[in-house]
């Protein structure tokens, strides 16, 4: 799935971009109304990315990546206020979670780590 549209506000980075195994993590990271908070990590084929979230309110997350001017999403879920996964990626890139909030805002708390390809998870 194509995203058309980059969210308009200012984004809020959770950190530098994860390239070793280290989890990061967040407790209680607030997002104001209609903004987002992303986390990127660089991922190599068959590198997996292990994601977990809970919102205080719904929020749209995505896991994309950027080719050229076009941003792809392969992962979506709308208004969402959980969800987990290990998403495997098929090429070597650049992927981000988003989270986005609405209206309300919302308050976030979420894990997510690299898993390299070959090693156990």
């Amino acid at each position: 799935m194509l995203l058309t549209a980059v969210a308009l506000g200012v984004s809020a980075c959770a950190g530098d971009v994860l390239v070793d195994e280290t989890p990061r993590a967040m407790t209680d990271q607030a997002i104001a109304p209609y903004e987002f908070l992303e986390q990127c990590a660089q991922l190599g084929t068959n590198d997996r990315l292990d994601y977990r979230f809970e919102a205080k309110a719904p929020v749209h997350f995505d896991i994309y990546y950027q080719d050229g001017i076009s941003y792809v999403a392969t992962v979506t879920r709308d208004d969402v206020m959980q969800d987990s996964g290990i998403f495997r990626a098929s090429s070597p890139r650049r992927y981000c979670a988003r989270w986005e909030a609405g209206r309300e805002g919302a308050m976030l708390d979420f894990r997510i780590r690299v898993l390299r390809a070959g090693k156990a998870g």
